[in-house]
Protein backbone atom coordinates (compact mmCIF):
# COMPACT_ATOMS: atom_id res chain seq x y z
CA UNK A 1 0.00 0.00 0.00
CA UNK A 2 2.77 2.57 1.03
CA UNK A 3 4.43 2.11 -2.38
CA UNK A 4 1.35 3.14 -4.05
CA UNK A 5 1.24 7.02 -2.08
CA UNK A 6 4.71 7.52 -3.59
CA UNK A 7 5.73 10.24 -6.54
CA UNK A 8 7.42 8.70 -9.98
CA UNK A 9 10.46 8.71 -10.81
CA UNK A 10 12.28 11.70 -12.22
CA UNK A 11 14.24 11.97 -15.66
CA UNK A 12 17.79 10.79 -15.40
CA UNK A 13 20.95 12.59 -16.60
CA UNK A 14 20.59 10.23 -19.97
CA UNK A 15 17.03 10.90 -20.40
CA UNK A 16 17.30 14.93 -19.70
CA UNK A 17 19.59 15.34 -22.05
CA UNK A 18 17.52 13.30 -24.35
CA UNK A 19 14.74 15.38 -24.48
CA UNK A 20 16.81 18.81 -23.70
CA UNK A 21 18.25 18.13 -27.45
CA UNK A 22 15.16 17.72 -29.25
CA UNK A 23 14.63 21.08 -28.17
CA UNK A 24 14.67 23.11 -31.63
CA UNK A 25 15.35 26.95 -29.64
CA UNK A 26 12.63 28.15 -31.41
CA UNK A 27 13.02 32.06 -32.57
CA UNK A 28 9.27 32.87 -30.49
CA UNK A 29 9.03 29.96 -28.20
CA UNK A 30 5.25 29.13 -28.00
CA UNK A 31 5.92 27.11 -25.13
CA UNK A 32 6.64 30.37 -23.33
CA UNK A 33 3.30 32.13 -24.49
CA UNK A 34 1.47 29.18 -22.83
CA UNK A 35 3.36 29.45 -19.19
CA UNK A 36 1.14 31.56 -16.68
CA UNK A 37 4.64 32.91 -16.01
CA UNK A 38 6.48 33.10 -19.09
CA UNK A 39 8.90 30.99 -18.28
CA UNK A 40 12.37 31.42 -20.18
CA UNK A 41 11.99 28.04 -21.39
CA UNK A 42 13.75 27.96 -24.59
CA UNK A 43 17.29 29.34 -22.29
CA UNK A 44 16.52 27.22 -19.33
CA UNK A 45 16.61 24.17 -21.75
CA UNK A 46 19.52 25.34 -23.65
CA UNK A 47 21.33 25.47 -20.59
CA UNK A 48 21.02 21.67 -19.73
CA UNK A 49 22.07 21.16 -23.84
CA UNK A 50 25.52 23.18 -22.54
CA UNK A 51 25.33 20.71 -19.03
CA UNK A 52 25.14 24.06 -17.36
CA UNK A 53 22.13 23.41 -14.76
CA UNK A 54 23.15 26.17 -12.53
CA UNK A 55 22.48 28.29 -15.00
CA UNK A 56 19.39 26.39 -15.88
CA UNK A 57 18.28 27.17 -12.36
CA UNK A 58 19.06 30.96 -12.11
CA UNK A 59 17.00 31.34 -15.45
CA UNK A 60 14.40 29.41 -13.69
CA UNK A 61 14.13 31.13 -10.63
CA UNK A 62 14.36 34.86 -12.03
CA UNK A 63 10.77 33.65 -13.22
CA UNK A 64 9.09 30.78 -10.71
CA UNK A 65 8.81 31.24 -6.88
CA UNK A 66 7.86 27.49 -6.72
CA UNK A 67 9.47 25.43 -9.32
CA UNK A 68 9.96 22.36 -7.64
CA UNK A 69 6.46 22.34 -7.22
CA UNK A 70 5.35 23.71 -10.16
CA UNK A 71 7.04 21.37 -12.14
CA UNK A 72 4.95 18.55 -11.31
CA UNK A 73 1.45 19.48 -10.75
CA UNK A 74 1.29 22.25 -13.51
CA UNK A 75 -1.32 21.11 -16.11
CA UNK A 76 1.57 20.55 -18.42
CA UNK A 77 -0.61 19.73 -21.62
CA UNK A 78 -2.68 23.09 -21.41
CA UNK A 79 0.35 25.19 -21.08
CA UNK A 80 3.98 25.12 -21.56
CA UNK A 81 4.04 21.50 -23.45
CA UNK A 82 0.42 21.87 -25.23
CA UNK A 83 1.76 25.32 -27.08
CA UNK A 84 5.26 22.87 -28.11
CA UNK A 85 4.95 23.58 -31.69
CA UNK A 86 6.26 19.97 -32.32
CA UNK A 87 2.95 18.55 -31.04
CA UNK A 88 2.38 18.64 -35.11
CA UNK A 89 4.18 16.07 -34.33
CA UNK A 90 2.69 14.50 -31.67
CA UNK A 91 5.94 14.61 -29.51
CA UNK A 92 6.19 18.07 -27.62
CA UNK A 93 8.95 18.92 -25.07
CA UNK A 94 8.34 17.27 -22.00
CA UNK A 95 9.04 21.05 -20.19
CA UNK A 96 7.96 20.06 -16.78
CA UNK A 97 9.79 16.69 -16.56
CA UNK A 98 13.08 18.79 -17.45
CA UNK A 99 12.80 21.45 -15.11
CA UNK A 100 11.94 19.26 -12.49
CA UNK A 101 15.23 17.48 -13.77
CA UNK A 102 16.76 20.96 -13.27
CA UNK A 103 15.36 20.63 -9.43
CA UNK A 104 16.50 17.43 -8.65
CA UNK A 105 19.89 18.39 -9.54
CA UNK A 106 20.79 21.71 -8.20
CA UNK A 107 19.30 24.48 -5.69
CA UNK A 108 19.34 27.79 -6.52
CA UNK A 109 18.53 30.63 -3.79
CA UNK A 110 18.93 34.18 -4.40
CA UNK A 111 20.12 35.95 -1.14
CA UNK A 112 17.93 38.48 1.22
CA UNK A 113 18.42 41.88 -0.24
CA UNK A 114 19.32 44.45 2.97
CA UNK A 115 16.34 44.99 5.27
CA UNK A 116 14.39 47.93 4.10
CA UNK A 117 12.73 48.10 7.91
CA UNK A 118 9.42 46.97 6.56
CA UNK A 119 7.13 44.20 7.76
CA UNK A 120 4.52 42.51 5.50
CA UNK A 121 1.99 39.95 7.14
CA UNK A 122 0.99 37.05 4.89
CA UNK A 123 -2.25 35.13 5.42
CA UNK A 124 -2.09 31.91 4.19
CA UNK A 125 0.67 29.88 3.36
CA UNK A 126 -0.45 27.98 0.12
CA UNK A 127 0.94 28.79 -3.33
CA UNK A 128 0.08 32.36 -3.55
CA UNK A 129 1.31 33.13 0.46
CA UNK A 130 4.59 31.28 -0.04
CA UNK A 131 5.65 32.92 -3.76
CA UNK A 132 4.75 36.13 -2.22
CA UNK A 133 7.23 35.39 1.00
CA UNK A 134 9.87 34.13 -1.12
CA UNK A 135 10.01 37.57 -3.43
CA UNK A 136 9.76 39.88 -0.23
CA UNK A 137 12.30 38.10 1.65
CA UNK A 138 14.63 38.43 -1.16
CA UNK A 139 13.70 42.23 -1.47
CA UNK A 140 14.69 42.76 2.24
CA UNK A 141 11.11 43.12 3.46
CA UNK A 142 10.41 41.28 7.03
CA UNK A 143 7.76 38.72 6.56
CA UNK A 144 4.99 36.83 9.17
CA UNK A 145 3.14 34.36 7.57
CA UNK A 146 -0.02 32.89 9.08
CA UNK A 147 -1.26 29.71 8.94
CA UNK A 148 -4.41 27.80 10.48
CA UNK A 149 -3.39 24.47 9.85
CA UNK A 150 -0.40 22.88 11.76
CA UNK A 151 1.83 22.82 8.90
CA UNK A 152 2.76 24.90 5.84
CA UNK A 153 1.50 24.26 2.33
CA UNK A 154 -2.45 24.81 2.04
CA UNK A 155 -3.60 22.84 -1.57
CA UNK A 156 0.08 21.78 -1.46
CA UNK A 157 0.28 20.37 1.58
CA UNK A 158 -3.61 18.74 2.33
CA UNK A 159 -5.12 18.78 -1.25
CA UNK A 160 -2.67 17.23 -3.53
CA UNK A 161 -2.05 13.17 -3.06
CA UNK A 162 1.86 12.42 -2.34
CA UNK A 163 1.55 10.38 -5.21
CA UNK A 164 1.31 13.48 -7.41
CA UNK A 165 3.44 15.65 -4.98
CA UNK A 166 5.74 14.69 -1.92
CA UNK A 167 5.62 16.56 1.17
CA UNK A 168 9.19 16.77 0.97
CA UNK A 169 8.85 19.41 -2.09
CA UNK A 170 6.49 21.71 0.40
CA UNK A 171 9.39 21.53 2.98
CA UNK A 172 12.28 22.62 0.90
CA UNK A 173 9.81 26.13 0.25
CA UNK A 174 9.15 26.39 3.81
CA UNK A 175 13.08 25.61 4.74
CA UNK A 176 14.24 28.29 2.06
CA UNK A 177 11.70 30.93 3.75
CA UNK A 178 13.09 30.09 7.01
CA UNK A 179 16.99 30.40 5.60
CA UNK A 180 15.63 33.93 4.07
CA UNK A 181 14.20 34.99 7.94
CA UNK A 182 10.63 34.28 7.61
CA UNK A 183 8.82 33.71 10.67
CA UNK A 184 5.76 31.20 10.65
CA UNK A 185 2.45 31.12 12.72
CA UNK A 186 0.92 28.13 12.93
CA UNK A 187 -2.57 26.93 14.17
CA UNK A 188 -3.44 30.74 13.63
CA UNK A 189 -7.00 31.13 12.30
CA UNK A 190 -8.14 34.74 11.51
CA UNK A 191 -11.35 36.48 10.72
CA UNK A 192 -12.02 39.80 9.19
CA UNK A 193 -11.83 41.62 12.15
CA UNK A 194 -8.44 40.29 13.48
CA UNK A 195 -6.92 40.75 9.82
CA UNK A 196 -8.21 44.54 9.63
CA UNK A 197 -6.47 44.91 12.85
CA UNK A 198 -2.83 44.13 11.98
CA UNK A 199 -2.85 47.10 9.72
CA UNK A 200 -1.21 48.81 12.81
CA UNK A 201 1.51 46.64 12.85
CA UNK A 202 2.32 45.93 9.21
CA UNK A 203 3.07 47.92 5.88
CA UNK A 204 1.17 45.35 3.82
CA UNK A 205 -1.69 42.70 4.33
CA UNK A 206 -1.96 39.74 1.70
CA UNK A 207 -4.89 37.19 2.01
CA UNK A 208 -4.44 33.96 0.05
CA UNK A 209 -6.03 31.64 1.97
CA UNK A 210 -7.89 29.74 -1.48
CA UNK A 211 -11.10 27.90 -1.53
CA UNK A 212 -11.48 25.29 1.46
CA UNK A 213 -14.93 23.69 0.96
CA UNK A 214 -16.19 21.93 -1.46
CA UNK A 215 -19.97 23.10 -3.36
CA UNK A 216 -23.09 21.17 -1.66
CA UNK A 217 -24.47 18.99 -3.57
CA UNK A 218 -27.75 20.10 -2.72
CA UNK A 219 -29.29 17.14 -2.75
CA UNK A 220 -31.84 14.80 -0.43
CA UNK A 221 -30.23 12.68 2.19
CA UNK A 222 -26.79 14.04 1.12
CA UNK A 223 -25.63 14.46 5.17
CA UNK A 224 -25.92 10.34 5.41
CA UNK A 225 -22.90 9.02 7.28
CA UNK A 226 -20.72 7.99 3.80
CA UNK A 227 -20.92 10.89 2.20
CA UNK A 228 -17.51 12.92 2.17
CA UNK A 229 -16.59 16.62 1.09
CA UNK A 230 -13.54 15.49 -1.36
CA UNK A 231 -11.19 18.52 0.75
CA UNK A 232 -11.87 16.64 3.84
CA UNK A 233 -11.64 12.83 2.56
CA UNK A 234 -8.00 14.12 1.21
CA UNK A 235 -6.99 16.14 3.86
CA UNK A 236 -7.31 13.29 6.05
CA UNK A 237 -5.53 10.93 3.55
CA UNK A 238 -2.34 13.75 3.75
CA UNK A 239 -2.40 14.03 7.32
CA UNK A 240 -1.64 10.50 7.80
CA UNK A 241 0.66 10.04 4.14
CA UNK A 242 2.27 12.81 4.73
CA UNK A 243 2.63 14.36 8.17
CA UNK A 244 2.01 10.62 10.01
CA UNK A 245 -1.39 12.00 11.74
CA UNK A 246 -4.16 10.77 12.37
CA UNK A 247 -6.05 7.78 10.33
CA UNK A 248 -7.09 7.02 7.01
CA UNK A 249 -10.74 7.27 6.12
CA UNK A 250 -12.44 4.40 6.07
CA UNK A 251 -14.13 3.16 2.71
CA UNK A 252 -16.78 0.27 1.50
CA UNK A 253 -16.04 -1.59 -1.35
CA UNK A 254 -17.68 0.51 -4.10
CA UNK A 255 -17.47 4.47 -4.15
CA UNK A 256 -18.53 7.18 -6.54
CA UNK A 257 -17.00 10.35 -6.90
CA UNK A 258 -19.37 13.01 -8.23
CA UNK A 259 -17.56 15.75 -10.24
CA UNK A 260 -14.52 15.27 -13.11
CA UNK A 261 -12.36 18.28 -12.06
CA UNK A 262 -8.49 17.40 -11.18
CA UNK A 263 -9.75 17.49 -7.39
CA UNK A 264 -12.62 14.52 -8.03
CA UNK A 265 -9.54 12.49 -9.98
CA UNK A 266 -7.61 12.73 -6.76
CA UNK A 267 -10.25 11.39 -4.91
CA UNK A 268 -11.26 8.61 -6.90
CA UNK A 269 -7.50 7.64 -7.63
CA UNK A 270 -6.95 7.87 -3.83
CA UNK A 271 -9.73 5.93 -3.28
CA UNK A 272 -8.49 3.08 -5.00
CA UNK A 273 -5.34 3.30 -2.85
CA UNK A 274 -7.05 2.79 0.02
CA UNK A 275 -8.55 -0.02 -1.17
CA UNK A 276 -11.86 -0.17 -3.17
CA UNK A 277 -12.83 -2.43 -5.03
CA UNK A 278 -15.00 -0.29 -7.65
CA UNK A 279 -14.27 3.08 -7.95
CA UNK A 280 -16.75 5.15 -9.90
CA UNK A 281 -17.22 8.90 -11.39
CA UNK A 282 -20.42 10.26 -12.07
CA UNK A 283 -20.29 13.42 -14.60
CA UNK A 284 -23.57 14.76 -15.53
CA UNK A 285 -21.66 15.86 -18.82
CA UNK A 286 -19.41 13.98 -21.46
CA UNK A 287 -15.28 13.69 -21.47
CA UNK A 288 -15.00 16.44 -23.67
CA UNK A 289 -16.60 18.96 -21.13
CA UNK A 290 -14.64 17.16 -18.04
CA UNK A 291 -12.60 20.26 -16.33
CA UNK A 292 -9.63 17.90 -15.38
CA UNK A 293 -6.81 17.29 -17.97
CA UNK A 294 -6.86 14.84 -20.07
CA UNK A 295 -3.49 13.20 -18.52
CA UNK A 296 -5.26 13.01 -14.93
CA UNK A 297 -8.22 11.25 -16.64
CA UNK A 298 -6.06 8.87 -18.19
CA UNK A 299 -4.33 7.69 -15.23
CA UNK A 300 -7.18 7.51 -13.27
CA UNK A 301 -8.89 5.29 -16.16
CA UNK A 302 -5.45 3.03 -16.22
CA UNK A 303 -6.26 2.60 -12.10
CA UNK A 304 -9.48 1.07 -12.80
CA UNK A 305 -11.93 4.27 -11.94
CA UNK A 306 -14.84 3.82 -14.48
CA UNK A 307 -16.50 6.93 -15.34
CA UNK A 308 -19.88 7.58 -15.92
CA UNK A 309 -20.78 10.56 -17.87
CA UNK A 310 -23.95 12.01 -19.16
CA UNK A 311 -24.92 10.96 -14.86
CA UNK A 312 -26.16 13.82 -13.13
CA UNK A 313 -27.11 12.27 -8.93
CA UNK A 314 -30.28 13.54 -8.00
CA UNK A 315 -30.61 11.53 -4.39
CA UNK A 316 -28.08 10.06 -2.22
CA UNK A 317 -29.98 6.82 -1.30
CA UNK A 318 -30.05 4.50 2.63
CA UNK A 319 -31.26 5.36 6.14
CA UNK A 320 -28.21 6.56 7.98
CA UNK A 321 -25.88 5.57 5.91
CA UNK A 322 -25.10 5.51 2.16
CA UNK A 323 -26.33 2.14 0.31
CA UNK A 324 -26.94 4.21 -3.13
CA UNK A 325 -27.08 6.95 -5.17
CA UNK A 326 -29.70 8.14 -7.58
CA UNK A 327 -28.66 9.58 -11.58
CA UNK A 328 -30.75 11.31 -14.05
CA UNK A 329 -29.65 10.48 -17.49
CA UNK A 330 -28.43 13.20 -19.34
CA UNK A 331 -28.10 14.72 -22.64
CA UNK A 332 -26.10 17.50 -24.31
CA UNK A 333 -27.94 20.86 -24.79
CA UNK A 334 -26.53 24.40 -26.43
CA UNK A 335 -23.27 25.68 -24.86
CA UNK A 336 -24.52 27.65 -21.52
CA UNK A 337 -21.96 30.55 -20.34
CA UNK A 338 -19.22 28.59 -19.84
CA UNK A 339 -18.76 27.88 -23.19
CA UNK A 340 -19.60 24.17 -22.76
CA UNK A 341 -22.98 22.26 -23.83
CA UNK A 342 -25.51 22.01 -20.84
CA UNK A 343 -26.46 19.37 -19.42
CA UNK A 344 -30.58 18.36 -19.76
CA UNK A 345 -32.32 15.96 -17.87
CA UNK A 346 -34.16 13.20 -19.85
CA UNK A 347 -36.50 12.03 -16.75
CA UNK A 348 -34.42 8.81 -17.39
CA UNK A 349 -32.72 7.31 -13.92
CA UNK A 350 -30.36 5.21 -13.08
CA UNK A 351 -29.34 3.65 -9.42
CA UNK A 352 -26.01 2.81 -8.57
CA UNK A 353 -25.36 1.06 -5.48
CA UNK A 354 -22.42 2.57 -3.77
CA UNK A 355 -20.55 2.45 0.04
CA UNK A 356 -19.20 5.77 -0.37
CA UNK A 357 -19.90 9.24 -2.01
CA UNK A 358 -16.93 11.75 -2.25
CA UNK A 359 -18.60 15.21 -3.67
CA UNK A 360 -16.32 17.15 -5.72
CA UNK A 361 -18.11 19.18 -7.79
CA UNK A 362 -16.00 22.89 -6.76
CA UNK A 363 -14.23 24.38 -4.49
CA UNK A 364 -15.51 27.70 -2.24
CA UNK A 365 -14.43 29.74 -0.15
CA UNK A 366 -15.53 30.02 3.95
CA UNK A 367 -17.18 32.67 5.00
CA UNK A 368 -14.94 34.65 7.22
CA UNK A 369 -15.35 38.00 6.02
CA UNK A 370 -18.83 38.75 7.53
CA UNK A 371 -18.33 42.50 8.70
CA UNK A 372 -18.46 44.21 5.20
CA UNK A 373 -15.10 46.29 6.31
CA UNK A 374 -13.18 43.87 3.32
CA UNK A 375 -16.12 43.88 0.05
CA UNK A 376 -16.26 40.00 -1.27
CA UNK A 377 -19.02 38.77 -3.52
CA UNK A 378 -19.91 35.22 -2.76
CA UNK A 379 -17.26 35.20 -0.23
CA UNK A 380 -14.38 35.56 -2.52
CA UNK A 381 -12.65 38.96 -2.49
CA UNK A 382 -13.19 41.66 -4.21
CA UNK A 383 -10.46 43.51 -5.56
CA UNK A 384 -9.02 45.87 -7.78
CA UNK A 385 -6.26 44.50 -9.27
CA UNK A 386 -4.54 42.78 -6.15
CA UNK A 387 -6.32 45.95 -3.58
CA UNK A 388 -8.71 45.01 -1.63
CA UNK A 389 -11.26 47.84 -0.50
CA UNK A 390 -9.24 48.66 2.13
CA UNK A 391 -5.83 50.06 2.09
CA UNK A 392 -2.78 48.40 2.95
CA UNK A 393 -4.61 44.94 2.29
CA UNK A 394 -4.03 42.90 -0.81
CA UNK A 395 -5.30 39.49 -1.86
CA UNK A 396 -4.84 37.28 -4.71
CA UNK A 397 -5.02 33.49 -5.56
CA UNK A 398 -8.14 31.43 -5.69
CA UNK A 399 -9.84 33.64 -2.72
CA UNK A 400 -9.48 36.67 -5.47
CA UNK A 401 -9.54 34.22 -9.23
CA UNK A 402 -11.80 31.67 -8.09
CA UNK A 403 -10.38 27.46 -8.61
CA UNK A 404 -7.51 27.88 -10.62
CA UNK A 405 -3.98 25.92 -10.76
CA UNK A 406 -0.95 26.22 -8.45
CA UNK A 407 1.06 28.41 -10.89
CA UNK A 408 -1.38 31.01 -11.03
CA UNK A 409 -1.83 31.01 -7.53
CA UNK A 410 1.70 31.15 -7.28
CA UNK A 411 1.74 34.49 -10.08
CA UNK A 412 -0.10 36.13 -7.99
CA UNK A 413 2.10 35.99 -5.33
CA UNK A 414 4.60 37.39 -6.95
CA UNK A 415 2.76 40.35 -8.37
CA UNK A 416 1.86 41.39 -4.90
CA UNK A 417 5.65 41.08 -3.95
CA UNK A 418 6.45 43.11 -7.02
CA UNK A 419 3.95 45.74 -6.16
CA UNK A 420 4.60 45.83 -2.54
CA UNK A 421 8.63 46.02 -2.94
CA UNK A 422 7.80 49.18 -5.99
CA UNK A 423 6.11 50.80 -2.96
CA UNK A 424 7.42 50.62 0.20
CA UNK A 425 11.18 51.37 -1.30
Amino acid sequence: MENKWLTPCDYNDDEAILEANRCLSCKVPMCEKGCPTNMKIRDFIFQIKQNNLDNASKIIAGCSSLSNICSIVCPHENQCVGHCILNKKNKPIQVGKLERYIQTKTHYLESAAPKIGKRVAIIGSGPAGLSAAKELLIGGVDVDVYEQEAVAGGVMTYGIPSYRLSYNDVLRVVDDLKKLGCKFHYNTKLLESDIVAMKKDYDAIFIGIGLTKVRKLGIKNENLDGVYDALDFLKQINYNIKLNKGSLPIIGDVVVVVGAGNVAMDAARSAVRLGAKKVIIAYRRSLEEAPATKHEISEAQQEGVEFKFLNNPVEVIGDSHVTAIKCEVMRLGEPDESGRRRPVGTNEFITIECDNIISAIGQIPENIFNEGVIATDHNYICADGLKTTVDGIYTGGDILLGAKTVVEAMRCGREFAKEILNNLK
